[in-house]
């Protein structure tokens, strides 16, 4: 009976989750929005509601160290997909979106990991530092779209994936 109530209570969290964290051996699928298609009439065939979050890891009393996670988020609830437009081609489109934004967490991470030793600097300068990146991520993500047309040009599309895969790589490898 314990397995029985624990495989529930697994599959239930699991199951129904409405974020995604960014992963690298997960790719967004086409059941992955689940939003509601806004009702005012848009050329966009998809939505993605991707945030950089952040939490506080662990903080000492005593020495007043801090440790902060950066990491990017997918919200199933709100993204969208018009179902007549679903293609891979698409779903790439907003995987990169995905991807762009573990880029810049990957990379706010690397300045809150050098900037940031305890709670003190932490409550003075975060903020900040996370306006200053987010500002970064949203051009990079505007441009992306505006150069790509939201992925209908292909050989632009086909560069964007190609610099995003080394960026992606460079955060990684680092």
């Amino acid at each position: 009976m314990k397995t029985l109530n624990f495989l529930l209570i697994f599959f239930s969290f699991f199951g129904f989750a409405q974020k995604i964290e960014w992963n690298n051996q997960y790719k967004l699928k086409s059941q992955d929005f689940n939003g509601e298609i806004p009702k005012v009439e848009s050329e966009k065939s998809a939505g993605s509601m991707i945030t950089l979050e952040y939490k506080i890891l662990s903080t000492s009393i005593w020495t007043g160290k801090i440790k902060v996670k950066i990491y990017p988020t997918f919200d199933t609830t709100i993204s969208w997909i018009k179902p007549q437009h679903i293609s891979e081609k698409l779903l790439n489109h907003e995987q990169k979106h995905f991807d762009i934004a573990q880029i810049f967490a990957s990379k706010l991470q690397k300045i809150v990991d050098k900037s940031i030793k305890n709670t003190k600097d932490f409550n003075e300068i975060f903020q900040r530092l996370y306006d200053e990146n987010y500002k970064e991520y949203e051009d990079f993500q505007i441009k992306y779209d505006l150069e790509t047309e939201h992925g209908t040009i292909l050989e632009t599309q086909g560069k964007y994936d190609n610099l995003i895969s080394k960026m992606l790589e460079n955060c990684n490898s680092r």
